[in-house]
Parts: C-alpha cells; sequence; structure tokens
C-alpha cells in the first residue's frame, strides 16, 4: 500500500498508508493532533458523549484505537495512546463541552437501565427509604463496575466508584421525586384555564383530584344528574362529603357550609309533595271518596221505586218447594238458613207466599246480609243458590233492575277496589304479593253483569293506594329516611306494585323519595355525623397546610440571635400556614356544597384537572427518570474525576 507524507497544522511531516491520496488525507484528517484552542468537532464531542455511558464508556478509546487498527491505519497500541491524548486534550481546552457531552451519554446510557430495572434503581413501589437502599445498591454496582473497566481493575478505584454511586444513588430517588414535583409544579401553573377551579391552590385541587378517575367522575356525574339541580358534591362522593365535614369545623366556615344545606332541607316537603303530585297525580281523601261512592249508590233508591211501578207479580211457588226439600235434608246451621230464607218468602205472620216483587227485593237484600256476616262453608254454599233462584225471579218479575244492579254491583267494587288500594304497601303476612296483584290489577277492569265498558275498580284501587302514600309521606315528611323505609319497605316488592298500580311514573316517585333521604343523610353527616376516615383524611391535609416549616439554628455564638429570629419567624409562617389552611377549607369546602351550574362548572373542571394530569403522568414520569439518570451520570463524573487522582 502507497505511503502519503502530509504536514500537519503543528509543521511536522506525517506518513499515512493509503491506497490513494484522498484516503489518506480523510485518514490524516481524523487522527492529526489538534492545537490549542482549536474549532470543535461533531467527532470529538460524539466520542466524549460516548465516553460518558456508564461502563462500555470506558472502553470507547479501545475500540477506536481497534477499528483503526482493522483498517489499516496503525497499530492498535499507537492508535490508543493517541485516541487518549486526543481525548484528553479535548477535555482540557473544553472542559464544559466535554463535561456536558459525557453527562448526556451517562444520562442516555442509564435511563434504559432505568426502563429495564426501575426496581434495582429505587423507582419501583415502596416508601423512600427502601427505594433510597435500592438505588444506593445500584449505583454502588454500577459505578464500580464503571471504574473497573476505565482504571483496568484498580481496586482503589473501583472502590471509590463504589462509594460514590453508593452515595449518588441514595440520593437519585428524592432528587428524581423532586424534579418530578418540580416539573408538574411548573406545568400545572403554566397550563391552568379559567374555570372554577382559577384561584384556588394547586395542592387544593390535587387533593380534590387525586382519589378521582375519569370512571368515578362519570360515575358521579351521572349520580348528580338523578339528584337534580340541588344534588352536590357532598351527596354523591364519600370524600366530598369528608370535605365538607372537615371544612365545616373550621373557625369561621361552619355558617357558609351548612347555610345550603338547611336551606335545601327547609323545602323537601313542598319538593316532595310537588314531585310525587306532577308523578302520580294529587292525593285524594279516601273517607271521601268512599262518601262519594256510597252517595252514588244512595242515588240509585228511586230508579229502584220506578222499576217497581212497572213490575208485576211474582210466584215463588218453585223456590219455597225446592228449599223445603232442602230443609229436610240438611242438619244444623246450614238447614236453620235455608228454613229463614224460606220463611222470609211468605206474607209477615202467614204461610201465604207473597207475591210483591218488593218483597222478593228485600229477601235477596236480608240474603245478601247473612251472607256477610257468615262464616261457614256450608251455609254460604246454600245462601248462594238461594240468593240466585231469588234473583232470577226478580229478574223477569221487574224489567230493568239488572241494570240497576249492574250499576250497584260497579260501586259497591269500586268502594271494595279504595279499600283494596290502601292494602298495596302493606307488610306483613298480609301483604299482597307483587304476582298477585299483577293478576288482579288487570282482572279488575273487567265489568260485571250487565255492565259495558271497563271498570273503575283500578282507577280506585290507584286512588287507594295514592292516599296511602299521602299518609305514609305526611306521617314520616320529617325523616325521609323513615319514609323510604316505609315506602319502599325490604326487597324489590313496594317497587313492583307500585309500577302496577302507576305504571312507569312509580319510579319518579321512588327516585324522589330516594332524593330527598341522600339530601337529608347528607345534611345529617355534615353537621353532627361522628368523624369519618374521608373527613378525618382531609383534616389531616389541613393540619399539613396549617403546620409551618421551622427555621435551623445552630449552636454558634449566632445561635442565640439566630433563635430570637426564628421566634419571629415561626411566628409569622405560623400566621401564614393556618391562613392557608384555612384558604384550602373554605374554597373546597364550597366546591362541595355547590348547586346547580356552580357544581356543574365544578365537576366539569375537575373533570379537565383529571385529564391534565394524566396527560401529564408520561412527562412527569420521563422527568423522574431523566433527573435521576442525571444523578447517576453526575455521579459517575465525580467517581472519574476522583479515580483519576
Amino acid at each position: 500500500m502507497p505511503i502519503f507524507e502530509l504536514q500537519g497544522p503543528d509543521g511536522k511531516s506525517y506518513e499515512v498508508d493509503a491506497p490513494d491520496m484522498r484516503a489518506a488525507a480523510e485518514a490524516f484528517g481524523g487522527m492529526a493532533p489538534r492545537q490549542p484552542g482549536s474549532d470543535l468537532s461533531i467527532r470529538d464531542v460524539a466520542t466524549a458523549a460516548s465516553r460518558g455511558v456508564p461502563v462500555l464508556g470506558g472502553l470507547v478509546d479501545n475500540a477506536i484505537a481497534g477499528g483503526q487498527a482493522a483498517l489499516g491505519y496503525g497499530d492498535y497500541a499507537g492508535n490508543l495512546k493517541a485516541e487518549q491524548e486526543r481525548n484528553a486534550r479535548f477535555d482540557r481546552e473544553h472542559p464544559w463541552v466535554s463535561g456536558g457531552a459525557q453527562i448526556a451519554g451517562g444520562i442516555a446510557g442509564t435511563i434504559p437501565l432505568i426502563m429495564a430495572a426501575p426496581a434495582a434503581f429505587g423507582a419501583g413501589a415502596g416508601g423512600l427509604a427502601a427505594r433510597m437502599g435500592m438505588s444506593a445498591l445500584s449505583g454502588a454496582a454500577l459505578g464500580g463496575a464503571d471504574q473497573a473497566v476505565r482504571s483496568g481493575g484498580d481496586l482503589k478505584d473501583t472502590g471509590v466508584g463504589a462509594g460514590m454511586g453508593a452515595i449518588f444513588g441514595a440520593a437519585a430517588p428524592a432528587v428524581g421525586a423532586a424534579g418530578s414535583r418540580a416539573w408538574n409544579t411548573a406545568e400545572e401553573y403554566l397550563s391552568r384555564p379559567n374555570n372554577a377551579l382559577t384561584g384556588i391552590n394547586p395542592a387544593a385541587v390535587r387533593f380534590a383530584t387525586e382519589s378521582l378517575s375519569p370512571g368515578r367522575l362519570a360515575t358521579m356525574r351521572q349520580e348528580l344528574d338523578n339528584l337534580g339541580p340541588l344534588g352536590m358534591l357532598a351527596d354523591v362522593a364519600p370524600e366530598w362529603q369528608g370535605v365538607a365535614r372537615g371544612a365545616a369545623g373550621r373557625p369561621g366556615q361552619r355558617d357558609a357550609i351548612l347555610e345550603p344545606l338547611l336551606e335545601r332541607g327547609s323545602a323537601k316537603n313542598q319538593r316532595l309533595g310537588a314531585d310525587i303530585d306532577a308523578a302520580i297525580g294529587p292525593a285524594p281523601v279516601p273517607s271521601r271518596v268512599d262518601a262519594q261512592i256510597a252517595g252514588g249508590q244512595q242515588s240509585l233508591g228511586p230508579r229502584y221505586g220506578d222499576a217497581f211501578t212497572e213490575g208485576m207479580a211474582v210466584d215463588t211457588q218453585h223456590i219455597a218447594e225446592g228449599l223445603d226439600g232442602i230443609a229436610s235434608i240438611l242438619r244444623g246451621p246450614a238447614q236453620a238458613a235455608v228454613t229463614r230464607v224460606r220463611g222470609m218468602l211468605n206474607v209477615p205472620g202467614t204461610n201465604v207466599l207473597d207475591p210483591h216483587p218488593s218483597a222478593l227485593f228485600q229477601t235477596r237484600q236480608a240474603i245478601d246480609g247473612l251472607m256477610a256476616a257468615e262464616t261457614n262453608p256450608q251455609v254460604v254454599r246454600q245462601l248462594t243458590m238461594a240468593r240466585q233462584q231469588v234473583d232470577d225471579a226478580l229478574a223477569q218479575a221487574v224489567p230493568g233492575i239488572k241494570d240497576i244492579d249492574g250499576q250497584f254491583a260497579e260501586l259497591a267494587r269500586q268502594r271494595e277496589g279504595l279499600q283494596r288500594g290502601s292494602q298495596v304497601l302493606d307488610s306483613g303476612k298480609t301483604a299482597i304479593r307483587p304476582q298477585e296483584l299483577a293478576q288482579e290489577f288487570p282482572a279488575a277492569a273487567v265489568p260485571q253483569g250487565n255492565m259495558v265498558g271497563p271498570s273503575g275498580v283500578p282507577f280506585r284501587m290507584q286512588q287507594g293506594t295514592r292516599g296511602e302514600i299521602d299518609r305514609i309521606v305526611g306521617q314520616n315528611a320529617n325523616d325521609p329516611a323513615a319514609l323510604q323505609q316505609a315506602l319502599k319497605s325490604e326487597g324489590d316488592w313496594n317497587r313492583d306494585k307500585l309500577r302496577t298500580v302507576f305504571g312507569p311514573a312509580a319510579d319518579d316517585v321512588l327516585k324522589a323519595v330516594d332524593r330527598e333521604t341522600t339530601f337529608y343523610r347528607t345534611a345529617n353527616r355534615i353537621s353532627s355525623g361522628s368523624d369519618t376516615d374521608m373527613s378525618k383524611r382531609f383534616g389531616d391535609f389541613l393540619d399539613a397546610a396549617a403546620k409551618p416549616n421551622d427555621v435551623p439554628t445552630d449552636m454558634s455564638v449566632l445561635g442565640g440571635a439566630a433563635r430570637g429570629v426564628q421566634k419571629v419567624a415561626r411566628a409569622l409562617m405560623a400566621s401564614d400556614a393556618d391562613r392557608k389552611a384555612g384558604k384550602f377549607a373554605a374554597d373546597l369546602g364550597q366546591l362541595a356544597v355547590a348547586q346547580g351550574s356552580s357544581r356543574d362548572a365544578v365537576v366539569q373542571a375537575l373533570a379537565e384537572a383529571i385529564q391534565r394530569q394524566q396527560a401529564r403522568l408520561p412527562r412527569s414520569e420521563g422527568v423522574d427518570k431523566v433527573a435521576r439518570a442525571l444523578m447517576a451520570a453526575g455521579g459517575l463524573q465525580v467517581e472519574r474525576a476522583f479515580g483519576s487522582r
């Protein structure tokens, strides 16, 4: 291979083996010595960055020298010496650039290690002390290995590297956390929008959002929508209820927190009554409805009289003979009942059958009275058959009487329906089962006798149930929790039965009761309830905010004066810390009891804050890793400085 003689910047001549002049010039440009103050080169900066990589960076000079020798540019030993001299000269001439490049290389080489084994570098779970211990161990291992490679296995340098690595490694978790917090604080300050949380201390906002997630907030929004515009965050989230209770316990804050609760509670009766009326109509007074139906029955009396004026004489001989025959066979109460009915067919005081249809009508009425009070099934059976015969004879003798009977019977069924409706929400052994009511209610609309069209019995059952709801509400209005228990009872029976009677509107009734129960319980827990974990957590947060940082002093000659300054500074900081805690309580407490559009704005602001926090999380974790890697790279630089002495 030809040998080319080239002159360097220092005036000396150098011989270069190369296939041609161009290759010789390029090779000479890479190996030629640099003069002090010469310009920076990308090659020198890149080499410095490579040298900063932990452990492997100590072999960069060897790799370059070996590569040049393999390509035929000099021998390995000469190349290594020239490379080391070149790097040493670059470090002297450009110490800041070289140091920065090596630190950058150290960071680039350490971050993958942290990502691959975060626990080993103190980036995993656990307390700070445990993470510092793990990071110290990994730092010692990394620093020792790095110095072992760079020093050729010198035990002293290896020990120095391990010791410095342990020191910087132990500090890395705290530095990473501090860097992450600083980044979050700066980004939070610069990116905060103008919304309902504007003006609230970032620490208070973090407290408000740290237990929330998008899914949890969506659930809270749905629950708030169910409660309506009067619902509060304190109604749907234990943590916010704890905030309100904790804030109410601060001096000067109680009235501001409790006033919205008391104002809302004072209107609960009117609000509940209006909502129930809107859902299933106003409540009737059952006794008045019953009296009205009874009046309708009484109004049919003149029509019966008119019907009998056109009636014909009735022949009850076949009925009498039939009853006589049955009475001769029966014994006991059934025989007595049949005999009694047989006697009613005669003209009073004689054995002559009464031909007047009005007398037969009274006989039917008397039989109805006997049946109403009878419990013996055999007696009821005989009375029922006798009544049917009497009723058939009346229908033939008095035209139109069955129409009047049908109207009277319909009104009687409506009275029974009114009473049945009042029993729908009964509990205990006599409670109506939902399945029974589901069959009974639609069947009640089927007309009886000569009536045409649907019966009014279901409507009367609705009235009876509505009246019972009104009674329950009236007796428990001041205790919505008791009202909820009385109206809904245990399980889903009452809910299902109310749906049968009122349809989907029953859900609106129960929703209104549930809403007022929630409002009632929230007010009680905030104003007089026992401390909960959530309120204690908020209290701890306020206590921490109200705790001033101490002012350190020493025991030197100036210690006495410093302690005097400390007392004044401590008093000032305590006053400011207490003021800050009071503002936290006021701000968060008012958010907890916000209503209507103000509440909606708070929820939207919380959602935006959570989104920003989640968006910051990868960047925050990245800052933490970079800070840890910076500590490791900086530690390696210090180790190398100590190891080179």
